[in-house]
């Protein structure tokens, strides 16, 4: 279960944080940017934000599951996979299960106080959150109750994800066929299936399912998320194509900027001949799928192919990073919701809240990881090994 030709790739932990760092980012715009609905708004909303926001939209999720998939992979050359299955559980299925209970909950009191659904104090509230069985809110109750992942979503599709695949390669000998088939699959074949597979899941999933981020009900996301996650394993055991990738980058961020301009141009009206028939014209229907599918690989290729480029050795902030984004993700959006409620008696303008929101968030997702590496529970219940290390041919894989 070894191979020795694996060996850490700096590229992919910067980016991997730098795009965690986006979505710190994009969901401090969520309070702001009118018309697209999170747990609070802020009174003064912006339609302008929505265009740098769908910068991101298409590709920042994708991105995320494209490198576990690399990096499982990478960790699967080392462990064996019932070892990994068990490293797994406890990196991400644990730090979910405190999230729902713990993290989470202060976002949903939160909502709820802000659209005057509740008055009770955070421990009331937070008692019958826990409780399946509760009568609170029954509006907003699944078949668990009140308790819910929120943005925690990611960790719970992903631990399904690396069960499944793993799983599926103890029944089909994927890299005896991914070997035989190394020789005859080109770069542009390889895109070309990408691209197509995506394309399939848009045109049959996409409006059928609608994304809920409920994980059974999913449909839609798990077609587009683990197909993605399941690409980014192959593409970990087919290193020429990584080659290909960064030496077409340039072409791949010239045709992302295009299907970025042809995104904000049909937002924006610009494309009405083709969008009033975008109901009743399959050809149309599938113009704008292609068009999107196509957007989509073309960011996340370009930024693997720069980074790969530009971002291959490690410093002391790097190190720190990869060790503390699992936290960090985990706090995030809780700590944006609590400061946004916090201040938004104060009327501030939000070119300046949003500052005064992401420098707090910063610095208290900072001190809370200051806390929870130094204790052993807590490191457990926020996935940080008490020995993160790179994940090498002779290091224990460590990484989500």
């Amino acid at each position: 279960m070894t191979n020795s030709h694996f060996t850490r790739q700096w590229d992919l932990d910067w980016l991997r944080v730098l795009v965690f760092g986006v979505l710190i980012l994009y969901h401090v715009g969520m309070y702001y940017v009118a018309d697209w609905g999170w747990h609070i708004k802020s009174a003064q909303t912006s339609e302008l934000l929505q265009n740098f926001m769908l910068l991101s939209n298409q590709w920042r999720m994708s991105l995320l599951f494209f490198i576990s998939g690399i990096v499982l992979a990478f960790c699967h050359q080392r462990m064996g996979t019932w070892q990994l299955i068990k490293a797994k559980t406890l990196r991400l299925f644990v730090p979910l299960l405190f999230g729902m209970y713990v993290v989470v909950a202060p976002q949903m009191y939160i909502e709820m106080l802000d659209k005057g659904l509740i008055t009770m104090s955070f421990i009331d509230f937070w008692l019958a959150y826990i409780n399946p069985n509760t009568s609170l809110l029954v509006q907003y109750q699944s078949e668990i109750g009140l308790l819910t992942w929120n943005h925690l979503w990611f960790l719970a599709y992903l631990w399904v994800y690396c069960l499944v695949l793993l799983i599926l390669t103890q029944i089909v000998p994927l890299r005896l066929m991914l070997a035989a088939l190394k020789p005859k699959l080109s770069a542009s074949v390889a895109l070309g299936v990408a691209v197509v597979t995506l394309f399939a899941v848009w045109m049959m999933l996409r409006q059928a399912f609608p994304s809920t981020h409920g994980l059974v009900d999913d449909w839609y996301n798990h077609g587009k998320y683990f197909s993605v996650f399941f690409m980014g394993y192959v593409f970990a055991l087919l290193p020429h194509l990584k080659t290909s990738v960064i030496r077409s980058r340039h072409r791949l961020m010239a045709v992302a900027l295009i299907g970025y301009m042809l995104i904000l141009m049909d937002k924006h009206g610009f494309l009405y001949f083709f969008s009033q028939h975008f109901e009743t014209n399959i050809w149309v229907r599938s113009l704008y799928g292609m068009v999107v599918i196509v957007n989509h690989w073309a960011w996340m290729l370009a930024l693997i192919g720069y980074s790969a480029s530009h971002l291959t050795s490690p410093n002391r902030q790097l190190r720190y990073a990869t060790t503390a984004v699992l936290p960090w993700y985990m706090l995030h959006q809780t700590l944006i919701i609590v400061f946004a409620y916090w201040l938004k008696p104060f009327e501030i303008s939000p070119s300046v809240e949003s500052i005064v929101i992401i420098a707090f968030t910063t610095l208290w997702c900072y001190l809370g990881f200051e806390v929870i590496k130094r204790n052993r529970v807590l490191c457990v219940l926020f996935g940080v090994s008490q020995q993160d290390k790179p994940c090498t041919p002779k290091t224990k894989c460590q990484t989500a």
